[in-house]
């Protein structure tokens, strides 16, 4: 660990036992129930006499105006004031008698007062009981004297300078341990032959066990100099009788959160069972319902009405439903399940994710919805609203297609399911797929022979069937033209596009041969002057356009006669 590490570790130790001991001394630490009333009297009653940091008795009674507590901070402000002298006062110390009370004094200051009421339900008598507070005084004052001597406190000087030695000396053996175990993990790493099975998948590999054992190291590393701290901190406090009470708190309070948390370990042992047993029935439960369902995918198990394209989109909401059980199932085993605290936060969680998993909630039911449905499967041909393509993937959230540009598209479930949906594969390996044309000629053109010049354009195509056999139907009327619409079979769906190509450019080259003009959708011309519609290739060697026979009239030249 880097010095600037260790800097930062004993910053954030210090102020961590400063706020320790802050709200160890604070009146509210340790205190009674408050939400009880009769708890909150019987404190009221009791205040406790404290001196640097170590309670000696207790005040119950009030005298005259002042009530126990005010009683209990005079006393404390006495010991103080008497404390900052020297150790002479301890031979001054001694019990007067009054009238209905006795004083315990310091030389000329009063220390406390003991009545009948404080002795009373001690089962000592007024004297005595005033004769304990007085061993009581003197024994915490002899000590305070004792530690504040010049001797003691260049004593405790000395060994916390010791402490300082060995403290610094261990944080450096721990800092060259752990770059030692560093080098010795990178070059374990960089020899590291082992070729295992997990190893050849990749799943564990040298860098990966390189990485995890660094990270190991450097925890440990920070767990030990925590904790040298910690010791460290509370050894040098308590060697100094103005910091004992820190250190005598810190010892406390780590030895309660110890014993909390290993308590609560324990007794969360039954309930760490029951999550135990949940969890691998539900695993062992999975395991067996995707094994049911493969069977079902590859049809080596059969069900009446039900396609194997349905098993795993079954399995997943299965899976969910098992997942969701048994997560409903361990969470009363948690902790804190039963907490206000946990109960917020699983609300809180709950209403996110309801307003912001609407849309995704609606894509899942639509998803479902098609599941069952069954509008396409994979590798169809279809129309979803104005997009055409190829399906090429299905989950419960979106359905992707693949056009024939190879564009992807994605659409969401919800969108599929409130369009139509236009599927050319379902039907064309039984029935065929029907690819329709519609070409306009003009009435001067026989039908039958526009019928048949369009029947056998179809039949030259490849991939469109020979039976069922092409088909023209006249699909109307129209003022210039009539309209002609081919019909032709094809069990290639996914060439469809090609097909039209190939299909328009057989019906232009059967109707240019044949000298029929296609006048579709419009055509305007003078037909008396005007080229004929026909590629040259079609035309005749001596083929000249006419002439307008106005024209022709006025220009023609007069005979002799």
């Amino acid at each position: 660990m880097h010095r600037s590490g260790w800097v930062s570790v004993w910053t954030l130790c210090a102020l961590l036992t400063a706020n320790s001991a802050a709200a160890l001394s604070s009146p509210s630490s340790g205190g009674p129930d408050n939400a009880n009333p009769e708890a909150s009297a019987q404190s009221a009653s009791r205040a406790p006499v404290r001196f640097r940091d170590r309670t000696l008795f207790e005040i119950t009674t009030p005298i005259g105006a002042l009530d126990p507590l005010a009683r209990s901070a005079a006393i404390e402000n006495r010991l103080l004031e008497i404390s900052a002298g020297n150790a002479s006062v301890l031979e001054q110390l001694r019990v007067v008698e009054r009238d209905g009370y006795s004083e315990l004094r310091g030389g000329d200051v009063l220390i406390r007062a003991v009545t009948d009421a404080d002795a009373a339900g001690t089962g000592r008598t007024r004297r005595q009981l005033a004769a304990d507070y007085k061993l009581l005084v003197y024994q915490a004052l002899a000590v305070e004297f004792r530690d504040r001597s010049a001797a003691n406190v260049v004593r405790s000087s000395l060994y916390s300078l010791g402490a300082t030695l060995v403290f610094i000396l261990l944080l450096i053996g721990l800092t060259r341990l752990y770059r030692w175990s560093r080098r010795r993990i990178n070059q374990a790493a960089q020899a590291w032959t082992w070729e295992s099975g997990l190893a050849r998948m990749r799943i564990l590999t040298p860098a990966a066990v390189s990485s995890a054992s660094r990270s190991i190291a450097a925890t440990l590393a920070w767990l030990i100099g925590l904790a040298l701290i910690y010791f460290y901190l509370e050894y040098v406090l308590s060697l100094f009788p103005w910091t004992r009470g820190i250190a005598e708190r810190m010892v406390t309070s780590s030895r309660a959160a110890v014993v909390h948390v290993g308590s609560g370990l324990f007794n969360y042992l039954p309930n760490l069972l029951n999550v135990a047993v949940i969890v691998l029935v539900a695993r062992f439960l999975l395991k067996a319902l995707r094994a049911v369902f493969m069977q079902l995918r590859t049809e080596r198990i059969s069900l009446r009405g039900f396609y194997p394209e349905w098993s795993m989109p079954t399995y997943s909401l299965v899976r969910f439903l098992v997942i969701a059980i048994a997560a409903v199932m361990v969470f009363p085993y948690m902790p804190g399940s039963g907490s206000e605290g946990f109960r917020g936060v699983s609300v809180f969680v709950g209403l996110l994710v309801s307003l912001g998993a609407a849309s995704a909630i609606a894509n899942v039911i639509a998803g479902v919805v098609i599941t069952y449905m069954r509008p396409f499967k994979a590798g169809d041909l279809v129309k979803i609203a104005d997009a055409v393509g190829d399906v090429t993937g299905k989950d419960l959230f979106v359905v992707r297609l693949r056009t024939i540009k190879n564009v992807d598209i994605t659409i969401p479930n919800s969108l599929v399911l409130a369009n139509h949906i236009i599927n050319y594969s379902s039907s064309a390996t039984t029935h065929g797929l029907v690819l329709h044309t519609t070409v306009t000629i003009g009435y001067d053109v026989p039908w039958k022979k526009v019928q048949d010049l369009l029947i056998a354009a179809a039949q030259k195509v490849e991939g469109i069937q020979a039976e069922p056999a092409p088909f023209v139907l006249q699909t109307s009327l129209d003022d210039f033209y009539v309209s002609y619409e081919l019909n032709a079979y094809t069990d290639q769906p996914q060439t469809m596009a090609r097909l039209y190509s190939a299909l328009h450019a057989e019906i232009q080259t059967a109707f240019s041969a044949a000298g029929v003009e296609i006048m579709s959708p419009h055509y305007s011309a003078v037909r008396d002057g005007s080229r004929m519609a026909v590629p040259d290739e079609h035309l005749p060697k001596d083929y000249r356009a006419p002439g307008f026979s106005v024209l022709s009239q006025i220009l023609r030249p007069k005979s002799d006669g």
